[in-house]
Parts: C-alpha cells; sequence; structure tokens
C-alpha cells in the first residue's frame, strides 16, 4: 500500500510542476503580448513587425514550455542539454552571420531607445558632407525603409524607397527631424551622433 501511496505522490508532484509550468507560460505570454500590442497602438512597431514578434513570442514560449514540461514530468532527464545544444547551434551560425546579428542588435536598440520613430525624417551624415536620408517609412530587423522625395525642379524623377541596414544608425552621425515632439508644434530637430 505505501508503493501506491508514494506513486500517487510522485504524480500529485508532477501534475503540480506541469501546472506551474503552464501558468507561467501562459502569464509570461499574456505579458508579452499585452507589452508588444502597446508598442504597436503607440506607433513604436509597424502592424507587420508587431505581427511577427507575435509569432516570434508564440513559438518561443511553446517551446520552453514543452521543454519545461518534459522535464518536469521525467520524460527525458536531458531537455535542457537539447536546449543548450540548439542555443549553442544558433549562437555559431550568428556568428557565422555577422552582418544579420549586427542589423537585428541595432534594430533592437532602435525599437528599445527610439532615436527616431515612423514618419520621422532621418539623415545620416557623412564627415565629408554628404548625407542620406528620407522619412521613416517601416522598420523590419534587416533594414530600415526611407521613402525619399526627388530634388524639386527635376523633370521625369520619381519618389525612390531606400533600405537603410538599421546597424548603420550607429556608424553614422544621424540628424533627426520629428514630428513627435513634446509639447512644440514646430519639428523638433536633434543630432545624435554613434
Amino acid at each position: 500500500m505505501s508503493d501506491v501511496l508514494q506513486n500517487l505522490a510522485r504524480l500529485a508532484q508532477d501534475a503540480a510542476a506541469a501546472l506551474i509550468v503552464v501558468a507561467v507560460a501562459l502569464l509570461l505570454s499574456r505579458i508579452l503580448r499585452r507589452l508588444i500590442d502597446s508598442r504597436r497602438q503607440a506607433n513604436h512597431l509597424t502592424p507587420v513587425m508587431a505581427g511577427r514578434l507575435q509569432v516570434f513570442r508564440r513559438w518561443t514560449i511553446l517551446v520552453l514550455a514543452l521543454l519545461a514540461l518534459m522535464q518536469a514530468l521525467g520524460v527525458f532527464g536531458s531537455a535542457w542539454s537539447l536546449v543548450s545544444a540548439g542555443l549553442a547551434a544558433i549562437a555559431i551560425g550568428f556568428v557565422a552571420a555577422w552582418s544579420v546579428l549586427s542589423n537585428a542588435t541595432a534594430a533592437l536598440l532602435v525599437l528599445t531607445f527610439r532615436p527616431f520613430r515612423l514618419g520621422d525624417t532621418v539623415e545620416l551624415l557623412e564627415p565629408n558632407g554628404n548625407s542620406l536620408g528620407g522619412r521613416v517609412l517601416d522598420m523590419n530587423l534587416m533594414f530600415t525603409t526611407l521613402g525619399v522625395e526627388p530634388p524639386a525642379g527635376e523633370p521625369g524623377s520619381e519618389p525612390q524607397v531606400l533600405q537603410v541596414p538599421n546597424n548603420l544608425f550607429f556608424q553614422k552621425i544621424v540628424r533627426v527631424r520629428s514630428p513627435h515632439a513634446r509639447g512644440s508644434k514646430a519639428p523638433f530637430f536633434s543630432q545624435h551622433e554613434r
């Protein structure tokens, strides 16, 4: 009879651990979903980027929750070694694709610190006086898309779209003209050196 009680106690512990893992995963998912939605509603994220982040959030939490459940239920004892091996493979892949990592990191920093927003006019200044810029139309993990109006008076010129790698915003001097200035109706002018 004591074996039955021990098995029931172990089953109750496993069930409690599984419920805790599911509850934490649901809570974390809800918090991250609200954070992404609030950033989208405040125009810090485009709807496309917010959708991509939501899909990434869902899959990441699902995979981690399943691995934690397997570990808690003893399905396989090496769940975290599998995760570590996967993360090591991803890290090696990122080192191999340094440009991709650099642009993605820069995109996350731009989204976090918001030196500019959608609709702002951004100009990348070179030390020799040349510049490249336009109005921010969209941003993803690799590029910021700028709309460039042709110079006035040039016949046959059409507006252009430039895709600027995100890491350039941390390598160049950036001038921002923003209609989002607080407490002012005039455009906000700032210059940041990265």
